[in-house]
């Protein structure tokens, strides 16, 4: 049977994970979006300039290949509503990740404690483990008072940041990544897909618009042309 073509041609090909050697050179050539796993915007910036630079050695034009940071949100009133909504969600999860947190953190951490702040003499000897950008931010989280379930469900161990709390907080860090150019776009994960999409757009997204940094209406009709990426039936001639 006969399929008609899609409006947009080629569909569009996006990459994941990290920039190994293979992803750079696979992505480079081909994709016209990479969602990736980073924690901070230093590492975002400097990951974007090498996918990007993979594109210009592959022969295309840098600015056909996107850069998505992903971003995991819960949005409540407040950061302990969010973060009792975060915990009640995750069931018996976080007690099983103390350990990890405690590598993080350089700390052994007394699972009978997991409801009190870090004493002032374990604040004074946790330190970021090396190589793993999310301690950084649970030694920042530790140090401002909450209790290791707390910490936890700050989403320190997950894949991507997390943002908890009003509809202000997730725009002001949307806005922080883009404006310092360490993604072109941002890969959305609320906590729970049946609700949270709904509530993402209606109060973080008109934030955005004031704000002057989300489009009112779509460029096109596809994918590929909100993107801003080249029309593509089968390998890209430069590429031959």
């Amino acid at each position: 049977m006969l399929i008609p073509p899609s409006e947009q041609g080629q569909p569009v090909i996006f990459g994941s994970g990290g920039p190994s050697p293979q992803m750079l050179q696979l992505a480079g050539r081909y994709a016209s979006g990479f969602i990736a796993e980073v924690w901070t915007i230093e590492e975002a910036r400097a990951q974007r300039e090498m996918f990007r630079n993979a594109a210009r050695d592959a022969g295309r034009d840098p600015n056909e290949i996107k850069y998505f940071a992903g971003l995991m949100s819960t949005i409540a009133p407040t950061v302990r509503e969010g973060l009792d909504r975060r915990i009640a969600l995750s069931g018996d999860t976080l007690p099983a990740r103390l350990p990890h947190l405690g590598a993080m953190l350089g700390l052994r951490l007394d699972p009978a404690a997991f409801d009190q702040p870090l004493t002032p003499a374990q604040l004074s000897a946790a330190r970021a483990a090396s190589g793993d950008p999310r301690s950084g931010v649970a030694l920042k989280v530790a140090r401002e008072g909450w209790s290791p379930r707390d910490i936890l469900a700050h989403g320190v161990i997950d894949y991507h940041p997390v943002t908890i709390g009003p509809a202000e907080v997730h725009a002001d860090h949307l806005q922080e990544w883009f404006e310092a150019g360490a993604a072109d776009g941002f890969w959305i994960l609320p906590d729970v897909y049946e609700d949270g999409v709904d509530t993402f757009v209606d109060e973080v997204v008109p934030i955005l618009r004031e704000r002057g940094i989300y489009p009112e209406d779509y460029i096109g009709a596809t994918l590929r042309e909100n993107l801003g990426v080249p029309t593509q039936y089968g390998l890209d001639a430069r590429l031959r």
